[in-house]
């Protein structure tokens, strides 16, 4: 029986083919919509959870890192440098800011960054160093056609891209970097050529980055400290320096860089996961109702053989396996073809937003995939089988 299955498949490979491509191509869609949920999450997290930090000062209630930038007191970043089991704290600014570039318009943010929280996989060019130079995001370079060494102006400043990045991509906020130092000290000299002479230069520090027609003017007590990053001495015990924190300083809430990232993830999953879910059902229900189909279609077409194999005394079980078989036939002969497909479609993607990566290559959604079609070549057998149970051997006989 189970040779007479495969033998079906060897003597019509014009028929066999077009069942695979069939196949594929609704398995194909099924993966890119569960390859575009699985980027989606590990692209928003995977910055955050990069930075080079124990514990990660934000303000008070904050669940997110860049879905929600904070804001902390100046003061506290000196505060932070005399607690006991501190080894070091630094500081990290955030700015959000519009793109606008090669007639494309996309959110960012600007991160200034010290030591720790600086881009940590550079793909091109270096590292800024002066106050007019930046890292941008690969993906946000490609969806903006920008190079290193080209200009791009950000919150009313021409600045100059030293390097791209890679590891630091988000459909929602993507990542440009400035050195923390040089871009404060410019701003010092920006803030100073306006400020009042009575104006408290000593807060100067402590004051927006930027002042000009683009972006409002703020005072100079508006603070820069988005984040603190915080590295606890080697004997100390994290929990315990983190509860001690947040009772001095309860203006702040302290978490570490794997907090934040689930944060920003399960910001994404609350925002985009509903649809993409739903999407992915449906793709894979169509997936299931596709082999049901092949299934019906293969009994329909084979009536006469199979009416053969029951009058020579086949039984419903054997009937069955027949069917589940030649369903693993067409499930693993169609999975190199919707591999590749997925791959093709998550390229065209890319090509029309690279802030969307769709990681269809993923073990968990190629995992998901197999089960998936090996679950619907059974349940495809289903229907189909009820037939051949009731099927009448007599229609050996008819023409």
């Amino acid at each position: 029986m189970l040779n007479w299955v495969y033998k079906q498949w060897i003597f019509q490979p014009i028929r066999a083919f077009l069942v695979m491509v069939v196949f594929a191509s609704v398995l194909s869609l099924a993966m890119l919509f569960d390859g575009i949920l699985l980027g989606i999450d590990k692209d928003m997290r995977e910055f955050p959870q990069s930075i080079s930090a124990d514990l990660i000062a934000i303000n008070s209630g904050n669940l997110y890192f860049a879905m929600g930038p904070s804001s902390l007191p100046n003061s506290l970043l000196g505060d932070l440098w005399f607690e006991p089991d501190i080894a070091d704290a630094q500081p990290l600014a955030l700015f959000p800011f519009i793109l606008s570039h090669a007639n494309q318009k996309t959110p960012a943010m600007l991160v200034a960054y010290a030591e720790a929280g600086r881009p940590t996989k550079l793909i091109s060019g270096k590292e800024p160093e002066l106050a007019s130079e930046i890292v941008i995001d690969n993906s946000l370079a490609r969806l903006h056609l920008l190079e290193v060494g080209d200009e791009i102006e950000i919150l009313g400043r021409d600045l100059s891209i030293s390097g791209i990045s890679s590891g630091t991509t988000s459909p929602f906020m993507p990542y440009v970097f400035v050195a923390y130092d040089p871009f404060i000290n410019e701003v010092r000299k920006m803030m100073m050529s306006v400020a009042e002479p009575e104006a408290n230069q000593a807060e100067l520090p402590a004051s927006m980055p930027v002042v000009s027609a683009s972006m409002p003017v703020v005072s100079a007590n508006t603070s820069i400290v988005s984040v603190v990053l915080i590295d606890v001495d080697d004997n100390a015990d994290i929990e315990k320096v983190r509860n001690n924190l947040e009772d001095t300083f309860p203006v702040a809430d302290f978490k570490t860089p794997f907090e934040l990232g689930e944060g920003d993830a399960n910001f994404a999953t609350r925002m985009l996961g509903p649809v993409l879910i739903l999407l992915s059902a449906m793709a894979w229900l169509i997936t299931l109702l596709t082999m049901t189909i092949l299934r019906q279609a293969e009994v329909q077409s084979n009536l006469h053989q199979f009416g053969i194999q029951k009058a020579l005394g086949a039984k419903p079980f054997g009937l069955a396996v027949a069917l589940i078989f030649g369903g693993v036939l067409i499930a693993l002969s169609s999975f190199p073809l919707a591999l590749l497909l997925a791959k093709g479609l998550a390229w065209l993607m890319a090509e029309w937003n690279p802030l969307y990566n769709a990681r269809v290559w993923e073990l968990s959604v190629l995992v998901r995939a197999l089960v998936v079609s090996l679950t619907a070549v059974v349940a495809g057998m289903c229907f189909p089988w009820r037939q051949l149970v009731k099927l009448a051997p007599v229609i050996v006989f008819k023409r």
